[in-house]
């Protein structure tokens, strides 16, 4: 007779850093590893740690995998990824749970384990590039007796890592991030590849150009050098056009970077409908000043806690009052029922 499968936050994180790293078969950009292949357990011990069970270790192998992702693929709804594991913690502190990211795609590769796409907000982006975050930890559902990893609820941003040997992942431009960049190449024929320094020097020698263009209109008259006012009034038109398109192109990235922060201040009250319009303008033209505002704002509203799908206790509750997933989340935060309780009434 199978178990139903028991809840379990793992603090399971990467050891490598989740900013894009030079050289290295790592996988596709954009990819993470959430498990590796066959048996394994947390560096603190856990599973054999948890109270109530006799797991030495965790399981997934390919049959596992297998019906892991087709389980997956049935839902409507896409996985989060967030900070901190907030979305499980958030019924209890009354902090928002933002999300970081959503679960775009899963893989599994024989001999190393289970991958996963993630398309990342503009703000976890700018985490993971600062070095701000580096690991991964997911949250899973497992057979008690098997140990076999049954089902995917989903995954967080944290820089406390419990599984080791894990391959590097990457953090990759957002279609917002590559347009404007694009863009302004094509308009400088430059190819897909170059830099923003490689668009100013190419700008720069356009300038050059005009620069040269005016110098020869005011010399001396000579046949042999003399350069047309038309071939002058071109290249002067051409790089006033391509400057003033430059700066359209950074104000829309401006834009687009701040999108994700307007969208949260929506959420939680700090903006308003009525107000969206302004603040996605001063995006564009101020966006220091709309971080400052959106900064100084309070929510007047928590985000509801979301809902992880795990079984609910068949026992009831603790002397402390915390049920079975309470307890889990106690062992893997490391804090004792009381503490946990105790944190709870206070909030």
């Amino acid at each position: 007779m199978e178990h139903e499968p028991t809840p379990f936050l793992m603090q399971a994180a990467l050891a490598a850093p989740l900013a894009p790293a030079p050289g290295g078969d790592e996988g596709p950009a954009g990819e993470i590893q959430l498990f590796p292949a066959g048996r394994f357990a947390a560096l603190d011990g856990r599973p054999a740690t948890l109270e109530g069970l006799s797991l030495s270790h965790w399981r997934l192998d390919a049959g596992d995998a297998a019906a892991l992702v087709a389980e997956w693929r049935s839902r409507a709804t896409p996985l989060v990824v967030d900070y901190e594991h907030q979305t499980q913690l958030a019924a209890h502190n009354g902090q928002p749970a933002p999300a970081a990211g959503w679960l775009t795609s899963l893989r599994w590769e024989e001999g190393r384990g289970l991958f996963a796409s993630v398309d990342w907000t503009e703000r976890a982006r700018a985490h993971i590039r600062a070095g701000e975050y580096r690991y991964i930890s997911p949250v899973f559902c497992f057979d008690p007796q098997s140990g076999a990893v049954l089902r995917l609820v989903c995954a967080a941003l944290t820089n406390h890592p419990a599984l080791d040997g894990m391959a590097a992942a990457r953090a990759t431009l957002s279609p917002r991030e590559e347009s404007p960049m694009k863009q302004m190449l094509a308009a400088l024929g430059l190819p897909e590849t170059a830099d923003e320094a490689a668009a100013l020097a190419a700008l720069n020698g356009l300038q050059r150009e005009r620069d040269d263009a005016v110098a020869r209109a005011e010399a001396a008259p000579d046949p042999r050098r003399f350069v047309a006012m038309s071939t002058f009034s071109a290249v002067q038109q051409e790089a006033a056009q391509l400057r003033e398109e430059l700066e359209k192109l950074r104000a829309e990235a401006r834009a687009a970077a701040l999108k994700d922060d307007i969208e949260a201040a929506l959420k939680d009250g700090r903006l308003t409908a009525a107000t969206k319009a302004w603040a996605e303008e001063l995006a564009r033209t101020s966006p220091e000043a709309l971080k400052a505002y959106l900064a100084a704002q309070p929510p007047v509203q928590a985000l509801t806690r979301t809902q992880t799908g795990g079984t609910p206790p068949a026992d009831g509750t603790d002397a402390a009052g915390l049920t079975d997933e309470e307890r889990h989340i106690c062992a893997s935060l490391g804090l004792t029922p009381e503490e946990f309780a105790q944190a709870r009434e206070e909030n």
